[in-house]
């Protein structure tokens, strides 16, 4: 069907940039071509481009398996070191949520007073540690700045997309430091430290320290954090979730 169509998508590359030709004022004048056009890019982006991220990331993090978790603004625990992970690559995120269990860093925590770590995200990346880790989110896009007027966030880390550029005004208001991962979108007035995947876990580490250098300085009021948050179970993958019903259903039918 594609072929007959002439939509078949050649790679990611080629097909965004003949579509930006071809919306350029003077080329491309007729809609139904136009249309055609679109589907072959959004084909490109999603059999080329997302498929195969996604099966990348199934590689090297895991397959998501359905697990239950923790939404909104109440997932902040005013008693913990809380960090905000926000953005879409999966790398960084990925390495936050596997660090946050280290011991030493947990004990380094409660020698600062806090009582562990909290990590959470927002908007895609909070999808990412969601799944994998079963890690809370606090909200979507609209609820970045929300996050941080909270006063109970340390840390927020950030790398491409659907990051507010007024975030690093927001975070001066408070004691939350806003700190910029990605050697391609940079955040003027944030914190600048390019992600590496190669010390990817060092990185890591160094964050959450800071995270918890910073709750220190920090006279909590506890009282003024929201607290409403909701238990759910995320969608997953079809496979683990035909999986854990078919477990359902024979622990019922044995009932």
């Amino acid at each position: 069907m594609w072929n007959k169509l002439n939509i078949n998508p050649n790679g990611i590359d080629s097909a965004v940039v003949e579509l930006m030709h071809r919306t350029n004022m003077g080329v491309d004048h007729d809609y139904r071509h136009l249309i055609m056009g679109g589907l072959k890019c959004s084909l490109a982006d999603g059999w080329v481009g997302s498929a195969i991220a996604t099966t990348v990331s199934d590689i090297l993090f895991g397959t998501p398996k359905p697990v239950r978790s923790r939404v909104n603004l109440g997932v902040l625990a005013g008693n913990k070191v809380n960090i905000i992970v926000h953005g879409h690559e999966p790398t960084l995120s990925e390495m936050l949520a596997v660090a946050a269990g280290d011991q030493e860093l947990i004990d380094y925590a409660k020698s600062k007073g806090a009582e562990g770590i909290n990590v959470a995200g927002i908007c895609c990346t909070a999808n990412e540690v969601l799944m994998r880790h079963g890690l809370p989110i606090v909200g979507n896009f609209l609820q970045q700045e929300l996050a941080i007027l909270t006063g109970a966030v340390e840390v927020m880390v950030i790398d491409v997309q659907c990051v507010m550029p007024s975030l690093a005004q927001v975070s001066k208001c408070f004691h939350t430091q806003l700190v910029s991962t990605s050697e391609i979108a940079h955040t003027a007035e944030a914190e600048q430290i390019t992600f590496h995947s190669n010390t990817g876990y060092e990185q890591a580490s160094e964050l959450i320290r800071k995270a918890i250098d910073n709750f220190e300085i920090v006279i909590r009021n506890a009282s003024t954090f929201p607290t409403s948050q909701w238990n759910w179970w995320p969608a997953s993958p079809t496979k683990p979730s035909f999986t854990c019903w078919a477990a359902a259903s024979a622990v019922l039918s044995v009932r």
